[in-house]
Protein backbone atom coordinates (compact mmCIF):
# COMPACT_ATOMS: atom_id res chain seq x y z
CA UNK A 1 0.00 0.00 0.00
CA UNK A 2 2.61 2.17 0.61
CA UNK A 3 4.81 1.50 -2.28
CA UNK A 4 1.46 2.07 -4.44
CA UNK A 5 0.97 5.79 -2.83
CA UNK A 6 4.92 6.84 -3.34
CA UNK A 7 4.36 5.65 -7.06
CA UNK A 8 1.43 7.57 -7.03
CA UNK A 9 2.94 10.71 -5.56
CA UNK A 10 6.27 9.93 -7.82
CA UNK A 11 4.42 10.25 -11.27
CA UNK A 12 1.95 13.24 -9.81
CA UNK A 13 2.20 15.89 -12.56
CA UNK A 14 3.07 18.75 -10.19
CA UNK A 15 1.44 20.43 -7.03
CA UNK A 16 -1.27 23.55 -8.01
CA UNK A 17 0.30 25.93 -5.39
CA UNK A 18 -1.34 28.97 -3.62
CA UNK A 19 -0.10 32.22 -4.55
CA UNK A 20 0.80 33.24 -1.45
CA UNK A 21 2.16 29.89 0.50
CA UNK A 22 4.56 28.05 -1.41
CA UNK A 23 8.35 28.16 -1.68
CA UNK A 24 10.39 27.03 -4.84
CA UNK A 25 14.40 26.62 -4.58
CA UNK A 26 16.79 24.63 -6.19
CA UNK A 27 17.89 21.79 -4.40
CA UNK A 28 20.82 19.50 -5.51
CA UNK A 29 20.32 18.33 -9.20
CA UNK A 30 16.77 19.00 -9.31
CA UNK A 31 14.05 21.56 -7.25
CA UNK A 32 11.96 21.77 -4.75
CA UNK A 33 8.67 22.73 -4.23
CA UNK A 34 7.32 23.54 0.02
CA UNK A 35 3.15 24.25 0.24
CA UNK A 36 1.64 23.73 3.12
CA UNK A 37 1.51 20.32 3.61
CA UNK A 38 3.94 18.87 1.48
CA UNK A 39 7.47 18.75 -0.34
CA UNK A 40 7.52 17.93 -4.04
CA UNK A 41 11.05 17.44 -5.80
CA UNK A 42 11.52 17.04 -9.40
CA UNK A 43 14.06 16.99 -11.78
CA UNK A 44 12.41 17.20 -15.10
CA UNK A 45 9.39 19.02 -14.38
CA UNK A 46 7.30 16.07 -15.22
CA UNK A 47 8.11 13.87 -12.69
CA UNK A 48 7.32 14.55 -8.99
CA UNK A 49 8.26 13.07 -5.63
CA UNK A 50 6.28 14.22 -2.67
CA UNK A 51 6.10 13.77 1.27
CA UNK A 52 4.30 14.98 4.14
CA UNK A 53 5.64 17.60 6.05
CA UNK A 54 5.22 19.07 9.71
CA UNK A 55 6.99 22.29 9.57
CA UNK A 56 5.60 24.90 12.70
CA UNK A 57 6.71 27.91 10.89
CA UNK A 58 4.58 30.20 9.38
CA UNK A 59 6.01 30.59 5.30
CA UNK A 60 2.77 32.91 4.12
CA UNK A 61 4.23 35.02 1.49
CA UNK A 62 7.54 34.60 1.78
CA UNK A 63 10.60 35.11 -0.94
CA UNK A 64 13.65 33.50 -1.51
CA UNK A 65 16.61 35.67 -1.15
CA UNK A 66 18.82 35.28 -3.96
CA UNK A 67 22.54 34.03 -2.76
CA UNK A 68 25.81 33.78 -3.87
CA UNK A 69 26.28 30.36 -2.64
CA UNK A 70 23.60 27.23 -1.15
CA UNK A 71 22.31 29.39 1.58
CA UNK A 72 18.55 29.28 1.60
CA UNK A 73 17.08 32.21 3.42
CA UNK A 74 13.53 33.61 2.68
CA UNK A 75 12.16 36.71 3.36
CA UNK A 76 8.43 37.76 4.64
CA UNK A 77 7.39 39.83 1.36
CA UNK A 78 7.15 43.20 3.49
CA UNK A 79 10.43 42.56 5.12
CA UNK A 80 11.47 41.63 9.04
CA UNK A 81 10.87 38.09 9.19
CA UNK A 82 13.73 36.00 7.83
CA UNK A 83 13.44 32.24 7.61
CA UNK A 84 16.03 29.57 6.87
CA UNK A 85 15.73 26.10 4.95
CA UNK A 86 18.22 23.75 6.39
CA UNK A 87 18.78 20.00 7.58
CA UNK A 88 15.54 19.61 5.87
CA UNK A 89 12.94 21.88 7.56
CA UNK A 90 12.60 25.37 7.63
CA UNK A 91 13.34 27.35 10.98
CA UNK A 92 12.77 30.95 11.96
CA UNK A 93 15.93 32.88 12.21
CA UNK A 94 15.26 36.16 12.93
CA UNK A 95 14.37 38.17 16.03
CA UNK A 96 11.64 40.68 14.20
CA UNK A 97 8.58 40.58 12.98
CA UNK A 98 6.84 41.05 9.52
CA UNK A 99 7.50 44.65 9.35
CA UNK A 100 4.79 45.40 6.18
CA UNK A 101 7.33 48.12 4.82
CA UNK A 102 9.27 47.17 2.55
CA UNK A 103 7.56 45.04 -0.57
CA UNK A 104 9.39 45.06 -3.53
CA UNK A 105 12.64 45.42 -1.85
CA UNK A 106 15.49 44.89 -3.67
CA UNK A 107 17.24 41.33 -1.27
CA UNK A 108 20.48 39.91 -2.08
CA UNK A 109 22.48 37.18 0.42
CA UNK A 110 25.78 36.10 0.68
CA UNK A 111 27.17 33.59 3.55
CA UNK A 112 25.36 34.59 6.89
CA UNK A 113 24.26 38.38 5.74
CA UNK A 114 21.07 39.41 3.70
CA UNK A 115 20.92 43.16 2.09
CA UNK A 116 17.85 44.78 1.50
CA UNK A 117 17.24 47.84 -0.56
CA UNK A 118 14.18 50.20 -1.04
CA UNK A 119 10.57 49.04 -1.27
CA UNK A 120 7.78 50.15 -0.17
CA UNK A 121 4.54 50.49 2.85
CA UNK A 122 3.05 52.15 5.53
CA UNK A 123 2.11 55.19 2.38
CA UNK A 124 5.81 55.49 1.27
CA UNK A 125 8.77 54.21 -0.67
CA UNK A 126 12.08 53.77 0.41
CA UNK A 127 15.43 54.07 -0.33
CA UNK A 128 17.79 53.02 2.80
CA UNK A 129 20.12 50.03 2.63
CA UNK A 130 19.56 47.72 5.48
CA UNK A 131 21.44 44.47 7.11
CA UNK A 132 20.86 41.33 8.57
CA UNK A 133 23.34 39.10 10.29
CA UNK A 134 22.33 35.50 11.08
CA UNK A 135 24.76 35.49 14.20
CA UNK A 136 22.84 38.63 15.76
CA UNK A 137 19.64 37.92 14.20
CA UNK A 138 18.98 41.40 13.77
CA UNK A 139 18.45 44.00 10.91
CA UNK A 140 20.64 47.15 10.77
CA UNK A 141 20.61 50.45 8.53
CA UNK A 142 23.68 50.66 7.00
CA UNK A 143 24.96 54.35 6.96
CA UNK A 144 25.23 55.79 3.69
CA UNK A 145 26.55 59.13 2.48
CA UNK A 146 24.17 61.89 0.63
CA UNK A 147 23.06 62.01 -2.22
CA UNK A 148 21.56 58.43 -1.96
CA UNK A 149 19.12 57.22 -4.82
CA UNK A 150 15.33 58.03 -5.24
CA UNK A 151 12.82 56.02 -2.95
CA UNK A 152 11.54 53.32 -5.12
CA UNK A 153 10.34 50.11 -5.06
CA UNK A 154 10.44 46.83 -7.69
CA UNK A 155 14.52 47.52 -8.58
CA UNK A 156 16.92 44.77 -9.60
CA UNK A 157 20.44 44.40 -8.70
CA UNK A 158 22.75 42.09 -7.40
CA UNK A 159 25.77 41.90 -4.81
CA UNK A 160 29.17 42.01 -6.01
CA UNK A 161 31.59 40.20 -3.25
CA UNK A 162 34.79 41.03 -5.33
CA UNK A 163 33.87 44.82 -5.41
CA UNK A 164 32.00 44.81 -2.36
CA UNK A 165 29.08 47.15 -4.09
CA UNK A 166 25.38 45.72 -4.26
CA UNK A 167 24.11 47.22 -8.02
CA UNK A 168 20.82 48.88 -7.97
CA UNK A 169 19.06 49.22 -11.43
CA UNK A 170 15.30 50.36 -12.91
CA UNK A 171 12.89 50.43 -9.64
CA UNK A 172 9.54 52.60 -10.04
CA UNK A 173 7.37 54.78 -7.12
CA UNK A 174 4.11 56.49 -7.57
CA UNK A 175 2.79 60.10 -6.98
CA UNK A 176 -0.13 62.03 -6.60
CA UNK A 177 -0.62 64.18 -9.79
CA UNK A 178 -3.99 66.49 -10.08
CA UNK A 179 -5.14 64.11 -7.14
CA UNK A 180 -4.76 60.88 -9.17
CA UNK A 181 -2.02 58.30 -8.42
CA UNK A 182 0.92 58.62 -11.24
CA UNK A 183 3.55 56.04 -11.60
CA UNK A 184 6.83 56.63 -12.25
CA UNK A 185 9.89 54.03 -13.71
CA UNK A 186 13.43 55.12 -13.35
CA UNK A 187 15.72 54.03 -15.46
CA UNK A 188 19.17 54.70 -13.57
CA UNK A 189 21.73 52.07 -12.58
CA UNK A 190 24.11 52.56 -9.72
CA UNK A 191 25.87 51.14 -6.69
CA UNK A 192 26.12 51.08 -3.07
CA UNK A 193 30.15 50.36 -1.54
CA UNK A 194 29.87 48.82 0.88
CA UNK A 195 33.11 49.94 2.58
CA UNK A 196 33.12 53.31 1.50
CA UNK A 197 29.80 53.73 2.59
CA UNK A 198 28.36 55.82 -0.44
CA UNK A 199 26.20 55.68 -3.40
CA UNK A 200 27.31 56.42 -7.03
CA UNK A 201 25.45 56.73 -10.13
CA UNK A 202 26.32 54.64 -12.93
CA UNK A 203 24.57 55.87 -15.77
CA UNK A 204 21.22 55.01 -17.04
CA UNK A 205 19.26 52.25 -19.18
CA UNK A 206 16.44 54.17 -21.04
CA UNK A 207 16.69 52.03 -24.26
CA UNK A 208 14.26 49.59 -22.60
CA UNK A 209 10.93 51.49 -22.91
CA UNK A 210 11.64 50.70 -26.51
CA UNK A 211 11.13 47.49 -25.98
CA UNK A 212 8.45 47.95 -23.06
CA UNK A 213 6.41 49.94 -25.58
CA UNK A 214 5.85 46.98 -27.68
CA UNK A 215 2.52 46.21 -28.34
CA UNK A 216 2.73 42.90 -28.68
CA UNK A 217 4.29 42.76 -25.28
CA UNK A 218 1.37 41.21 -22.46
CA UNK A 219 3.75 41.18 -19.14
CA UNK A 220 7.39 42.24 -17.71
CA UNK A 221 8.80 40.13 -14.93
CA UNK A 222 12.06 39.85 -13.45
CA UNK A 223 13.93 36.75 -12.01
CA UNK A 224 16.76 37.87 -9.91
CA UNK A 225 18.06 33.93 -8.87
CA UNK A 226 20.31 33.75 -12.32
CA UNK A 227 24.05 34.63 -12.59
CA UNK A 228 22.88 38.22 -13.76
CA UNK A 229 19.34 39.15 -13.44
CA UNK A 230 16.86 39.00 -15.57
CA UNK A 231 14.29 40.86 -17.05
CA UNK A 232 11.71 39.21 -19.30
CA UNK A 233 8.23 39.84 -21.57
CA UNK A 234 6.58 37.41 -23.74
CA UNK A 235 8.96 39.12 -26.68
CA UNK A 236 11.79 39.77 -25.03
CA UNK A 237 14.48 38.53 -22.34
CA UNK A 238 17.50 40.66 -20.80
CA UNK A 239 20.18 39.75 -18.21
CA UNK A 240 22.18 42.90 -17.16
CA UNK A 241 25.75 43.49 -16.29
CA UNK A 242 25.22 46.74 -14.52
CA UNK A 243 28.95 46.28 -12.59
CA UNK A 244 30.78 46.59 -16.59
CA UNK A 245 27.53 49.01 -17.97
CA UNK A 246 25.80 46.14 -20.28
CA UNK A 247 22.22 44.90 -20.82
CA UNK A 248 22.38 41.84 -23.05
CA UNK A 249 19.27 41.02 -25.55
CA UNK A 250 18.90 36.83 -25.60
CA UNK A 251 18.37 36.91 -29.36
CA UNK A 252 18.01 33.26 -29.45
CA UNK A 253 15.19 33.07 -26.48
CA UNK A 254 12.87 30.62 -26.38
CA UNK A 255 9.97 32.81 -26.71
CA UNK A 256 7.88 30.10 -27.86
CA UNK A 257 8.21 28.42 -24.47
CA UNK A 258 7.99 31.58 -22.47
CA UNK A 259 4.76 32.39 -23.95
CA UNK A 260 3.34 29.21 -22.61
CA UNK A 261 5.54 28.70 -19.45
CA UNK A 262 5.02 32.21 -19.09
CA UNK A 263 6.97 32.54 -15.19
CA UNK A 264 10.29 31.26 -14.67
CA UNK A 265 10.55 29.84 -11.21
CA UNK A 266 14.05 28.81 -10.65
CA UNK A 267 17.35 28.11 -11.68
CA UNK A 268 19.97 25.31 -10.64
CA UNK A 269 23.70 26.42 -11.45
CA UNK A 270 24.30 22.72 -10.15
CA UNK A 271 22.72 21.37 -13.18
CA UNK A 272 22.57 24.84 -15.24
CA UNK A 273 18.90 24.81 -15.58
CA UNK A 274 15.92 26.34 -15.33
CA UNK A 275 12.42 25.58 -13.84
CA UNK A 276 9.65 27.28 -15.68
CA UNK A 277 6.00 27.32 -14.44
CA UNK A 278 2.34 28.36 -16.11
CA UNK A 279 -1.53 28.18 -15.21
CA UNK A 280 0.16 27.13 -11.58
CA UNK A 281 -2.78 28.00 -9.05
CA UNK A 282 -5.14 26.38 -11.46
CA UNK A 283 -4.11 23.62 -13.91
CA UNK A 284 -0.24 23.59 -13.25
CA UNK A 285 2.35 23.19 -15.63
CA UNK A 286 5.94 22.53 -14.99
CA UNK A 287 9.24 22.47 -17.28
CA UNK A 288 12.41 22.07 -16.73
CA UNK A 289 14.94 23.58 -19.47
CA UNK A 290 18.78 23.71 -20.06
CA UNK A 291 20.02 27.02 -19.71
CA UNK A 292 21.08 27.50 -23.25
CA UNK A 293 18.09 26.16 -24.60
CA UNK A 294 16.38 28.71 -23.40
CA UNK A 295 18.68 31.71 -23.26
CA UNK A 296 20.01 30.72 -26.85
CA UNK A 297 23.71 31.04 -27.49
CA UNK A 298 24.00 34.69 -29.33
CA UNK A 299 22.62 37.75 -27.51
CA UNK A 300 23.16 41.65 -28.54
CA UNK A 301 25.21 43.60 -26.40
CA UNK A 302 23.13 47.55 -25.42
CA UNK A 303 25.74 49.85 -23.57
CA UNK A 304 24.75 52.37 -20.39
CA UNK A 305 24.67 55.49 -21.38
CA UNK A 306 26.40 57.47 -19.46
CA UNK A 307 24.02 60.33 -18.21
CA UNK A 308 24.75 64.26 -18.43
CA UNK A 309 24.40 64.74 -14.99
CA UNK A 310 26.93 61.88 -14.65
CA UNK A 311 29.10 64.14 -16.33
CA UNK A 312 28.17 67.21 -14.99
CA UNK A 313 28.66 65.71 -11.06
CA UNK A 314 31.82 65.66 -12.54
CA UNK A 315 32.50 68.53 -14.02
CA UNK A 316 31.00 70.19 -11.07
CA UNK A 317 33.33 68.17 -8.77
CA UNK A 318 36.61 69.16 -10.90
CA UNK A 319 35.12 73.31 -10.82
CA UNK A 320 34.84 73.01 -6.35
CA UNK A 321 38.15 70.95 -6.41
CA UNK A 322 40.26 73.51 -8.62
CA UNK A 323 38.21 76.66 -6.70
CA UNK A 324 39.42 74.78 -3.24
CA UNK A 325 42.83 75.05 -4.53
CA UNK A 326 42.67 78.90 -5.97
CA UNK A 327 41.29 79.49 -2.64
CA UNK A 328 44.41 77.82 -0.68
CA UNK A 329 46.66 79.41 -3.28
CA UNK A 330 45.55 82.92 -3.13
CA UNK A 331 44.67 82.98 0.45
CA UNK A 332 47.64 83.01 3.11
CA UNK A 333 48.21 84.06 6.35
CA UNK A 334 50.18 86.92 7.66
CA UNK A 335 53.62 87.34 7.98
CA UNK A 336 56.33 89.18 9.74
CA UNK A 337 58.60 91.54 7.75
CA UNK A 338 61.22 89.95 9.94
CA UNK A 339 60.33 86.60 8.63
CA UNK A 340 60.01 87.80 5.01
CA UNK A 341 63.29 88.60 4.88
CA UNK A 342 65.12 85.70 6.77
CA UNK A 343 63.12 83.75 4.39
CA UNK A 344 64.64 85.34 1.22
CA UNK A 345 68.21 86.16 2.57
CA UNK A 346 70.01 84.20 0.03
CA UNK A 347 67.87 86.47 -2.73
CA UNK A 348 68.70 89.41 -0.81
CA UNK A 349 72.08 88.70 -0.91
CA UNK A 350 72.72 88.00 -4.62
CA UNK A 351 71.52 91.77 -5.01
CA UNK A 352 73.45 93.35 -2.77
CA UNK A 353 77.43 94.07 -2.34
CA UNK A 354 79.20 92.24 1.03
CA UNK A 355 79.37 95.84 2.91
CA UNK A 356 75.70 95.96 2.10
CA UNK A 357 74.42 92.69 3.52
CA UNK A 358 76.66 92.89 6.51
CA UNK A 359 74.70 96.57 7.62
CA UNK A 360 71.77 94.38 6.36
CA UNK A 361 72.83 91.58 8.99
CA UNK A 362 73.30 93.57 11.58
CA UNK A 363 69.88 94.94 11.60
CA UNK A 364 68.25 91.64 11.51
CA UNK A 365 70.34 90.60 14.44
CA UNK A 366 69.81 93.80 16.44
CA UNK A 367 65.62 93.25 15.54
CA UNK A 368 63.49 94.18 17.55
CA UNK A 369 66.14 96.47 18.78
CA UNK A 370 67.58 99.90 17.14
CA UNK A 371 71.11 100.15 16.20
CA UNK A 372 73.01 103.05 16.30
CA UNK A 373 74.40 104.46 13.24
CA UNK A 374 77.81 105.08 14.08
CA UNK A 375 77.74 100.79 14.55
CA UNK A 376 76.60 100.14 11.42
CA UNK A 377 79.41 102.96 10.08
CA UNK A 378 82.31 101.00 12.01
CA UNK A 379 81.31 97.85 9.54
CA UNK A 380 83.02 100.42 6.78
CA UNK A 381 86.68 100.53 6.00
CA UNK A 382 88.78 102.48 8.72
CA UNK A 383 90.44 104.91 6.27
CA UNK A 384 87.61 106.32 5.14
CA UNK A 385 86.77 109.52 6.54
CA UNK A 386 84.04 110.18 8.79
CA UNK A 387 81.70 112.37 6.43
CA UNK A 388 82.50 109.46 3.38
CA UNK A 389 81.40 107.05 6.32
CA UNK A 390 78.11 108.84 6.74
CA UNK A 391 77.30 109.26 3.31
CA UNK A 392 78.36 105.79 2.06
CA UNK A 393 76.17 104.27 5.01
CA UNK A 394 73.06 107.08 3.31
CA UNK A 395 73.33 105.12 0.16
CA UNK A 396 73.27 101.60 1.57
CA UNK A 397 70.50 102.23 3.39
CA UNK A 398 68.72 103.27 0.41
CA UNK A 399 70.35 100.71 -1.59
CA UNK A 400 69.49 97.67 0.90
CA UNK A 401 65.56 99.24 1.20
CA UNK A 402 65.25 99.67 -2.05
CA UNK A 403 66.46 95.63 -2.72
CA UNK A 404 64.27 94.31 0.22
CA UNK A 405 61.37 96.09 -1.43
CA UNK A 406 61.43 94.59 -4.67
CA UNK A 407 62.67 91.25 -3.70
CA UNK A 408 59.41 90.78 -1.40
CA UNK A 409 57.52 92.80 -3.99
CA UNK A 410 55.96 95.48 -0.69
CA UNK A 411 55.83 98.90 -1.26
CA UNK A 412 57.04 101.72 1.50
CA UNK A 413 60.26 101.74 3.26
CA UNK A 414 61.04 98.44 5.29
CA UNK A 415 63.06 100.36 7.85
CA UNK A 416 62.24 103.12 10.75
CA UNK A 417 64.23 105.61 11.59
CA UNK A 418 64.42 107.96 14.00
CA UNK A 419 66.79 110.09 16.73
CA UNK A 420 68.37 107.92 19.67
CA UNK A 421 66.73 108.32 23.09
CA UNK A 422 69.85 108.90 24.45
CA UNK A 423 71.88 111.49 22.03
CA UNK A 424 69.36 113.13 20.03
CA UNK A 425 72.37 114.18 17.52
CA UNK A 426 72.27 110.20 16.91
CA UNK A 427 70.50 108.32 14.46
CA UNK A 428 69.20 104.96 15.21
CA UNK A 429 67.76 102.22 12.66
CA UNK A 430 65.65 98.89 12.48
CA UNK A 431 63.39 96.80 10.39
CA UNK A 432 59.72 98.00 10.57
CA UNK A 433 57.17 95.94 13.00
CA UNK A 434 55.11 95.17 10.56
CA UNK A 435 53.52 92.21 8.93
CA UNK A 436 52.41 91.48 5.23
CA UNK A 437 49.32 88.80 3.56
CA UNK A 438 50.68 87.26 0.91
CA UNK A 439 48.96 84.58 -1.60
CA UNK A 440 50.51 81.13 -1.02
CA UNK A 441 50.84 81.02 -4.86
CA UNK A 442 54.12 83.07 -4.05
CA UNK A 443 55.80 80.87 -2.53
CA UNK A 444 55.56 78.44 -6.14
CA UNK A 445 56.89 81.89 -8.39
CA UNK A 446 60.38 81.59 -8.79
CA UNK A 447 60.63 85.45 -8.41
Amino acid sequence: MIAFLFLILSIFPGPRLDRLEHLIFPQDEGFTIITKDSIYHTLNGKDFTARRHYFTEDFYRLDLVPSKDSQKFFIANGGGLVVKFEDDTLKRVDQSYRWRSRYNSLVAAANDTIYLFGGYGEFTFYNDLLRFDESTREWVELPVQEPRPSRMSNAIGYLDLDSRSIYVGFGSDSRYVDKRSTYRPFYNIGRFDLDGEYYETLGSMEFIQEFQNDVGVKYWRSFPHYKLPVFYSNRSLFTFDFKNGQAQLHDEADYSTIEQFNEILAYNPNSNKFLLGGDLTDRPRYLVVNELDLLGRHYTVFNMKKEEGLLNKYLIGIALFTLVILLYLFSGKKQQLIDLINQNQKRVKLQLSNEDFNVLRIIIDAYPNFVDYPELQNSFERDLSYESRIKKLRTTIKTIDDTVQSTLKIKGSVFEIEKGKEDKRVKVIRLKDQSFKFSRLRSFLPF
